[in-house]
């Protein structure tokens, strides 16, 4: 095999002296990690300015997979050290020196997502002290740490169905276009709830079921006074005609990217700027999209203040 390195100087591995070899290996893993970190930074940047919009991708990841070439696996890792990184800029240098990889900063940044919707928040220190005992460690020995910090075990979906006395693991086969409907109906609730998993949807979802189909039940109080609140302040709002005809005409669906997930009404000619409030200057975006909309039209630095805090989906 001939290696080719900077100045286009050509070298035959076979011919490359034992102790040369070892070294130029450890110099390229190093260059690799260094480079990890590097796309992270540069993951982050594109989040920040919402540049996946700008080339009609629904969210970093659908980027990710598509533009960038990452399997999910690979797409799903780096975003989420990408935003361990951001929150923990110190263990930067722990990526650049090997202690610490995607793996390890996955399955941290996995357990501190699912104990944030327990009552069991992680403290920054405390998110420092899982991932200091996760360095240089294997990924089994990485699995029996994470479960040692957690409330609820880190379990293989391939081996083990009950996860508690409580809790139980559904797995099934469908078809793709369930999966489209479900990501559909879960950018409808963002708003309400942006984190929504698919146990939560599912347990909504049979609510509404159950008070349509079980005869014996009637709808839920609060379901029915929830409802006619929003009937009543809809009725208040002067433009809500217009507003449910821009989306009809665009058929419930981000008239940049195609997604579902969370939609807005975009005035086209911002408001702000004399944009009128017609049907015409009206179009459905989804929340990522409307951000890189008003990025292009106010500029990133006005609107840092307003999405630097929201972490896209």
């Amino acid at each position: 095999m001939v290696l080719k390195i900077k100045g286009e100087l050509m070298i035959n591995l076979k011919s490359m002296h034992d102790d040369v070899l070892l070294l130029e290996t450890r110099k390229l893993v190093q260059q690799e990690r260094e480079i990890l970190s590097q796309i992270l930074h540069h993951l982050r940047e594109i989040e920040r300015r919402r540049l996946f919009s700008k080339l009609k991708y629904s969210s970093l990841f659908a980027y990710a997979l598509k533009e960038l070439g990452y399997n999910e696996d690979q797409a799903y890792r780096r975003i989420q050290a990408m935003r361990l990184v951001k929150e923990l800029p110190e263990i930067e240098e722990k990526i650049n020196d090997g202690s610490l990889n995607l793996t390890h900063l996955g399955m941290a940044q996995s357990l501190f997502k699912r104990e944030g919707k327990t009552q069991k928040q992680f403290s920054k220190s405390k998110k420092i002290e899982v991932l200091e005992k996760l360095e240089n460690t294997s990924k089994r020995e990485a699995e029996k740490i994470a479960v040692s910090f957690s409330t609820s075990p880190v379990i293989s979906i391939d081996k083990v169905r009950a996860i508690s006395e409580s809790d139980i693991e559904i797995k099934f086969t469908a078809k793709k276009e369930l999966l489209d409907k479900i990501q559909k109906l879960k950018g409808l609730r963002a708003h309400k709830n942006p984190n929504l998993t698919m146990s939560e949807l599912m347990d909504e979802l049979c609510d509404l079921a159950l008070e349509k189909w079980d005869k014996s039940k009637s709808p839920a109080p609060e379901r029915v006074a929830r409802k006619q609140n929003q009937n009543s302040k809809a009725q208040n709002i002067s433009n809500a005609q217009v507003r449910r005809e821009a989306w009809l005409r665009d058929k419930g669906q981000c008239q940049i990217c195609g997604s579902h997930y969370a939609l807005e009404i975009d005035h086209q000619h911002p408001k702000a700027l004399g944009g009128l409030n017609s049907k015409e200057n009206l179009r459905l975006l989804c929340r990522s999209c409307n951000q890189r909309a008003a990025i292009e039209a106010y500029g990133i630095n006005k609107m840092a203040m307003y999405i630097d805090t929201i972490q896209p989906s």
